[in-house]
């Protein structure tokens, strides 16, 4: 299963009834995009495959993004906030992270 494939599954399973709940649910996914990313890389990954990782990992995300907007009705309002607050959004907001990154 690819990996916007399970962080479809993911949120479909989640308990959205609560702020604090898509707070989890927030949490589990980004933590489901950096443990994908970080199980590509080893200590021989050069600068361009990481990068190429990273761009992947991003475009997983808009890809759930996208497929999640097209499941019922409930799910739209959660679309837009995970399209907002994107796993790239949320990993480019550290600025040495960003630094690296743009550098790339």
């Amino acid at each position: 299963m690819f990996l916007d494939d399970q962080l479809l599954k993911e949120t479909k399973e989640a308990d959205l009834t609560t702020e604090e709940g898509v707070q989890t649910l927030y949490n589990k996914l980004c933590r489901m995009c950096e443990s994908y990313y970080k199980s590509k890389l080893n200590e021989n990954t050069t600068n361009k495959v990481l990068k190429a990782t990273l761009d992947r990992t991003f475009n997983l995300w808009d890809s759930f993004v996208n497929n999640l907007k097209k499941e019922s009705v409930e799910y739209v309002l959660l679309a837009d906030m995970l399209e907002e607050n994107s796993f790239k959004v949320m990993m480019l907001k550290n600025p040495k992270v960003r630094q690296v990154y743009n550098s790339l």
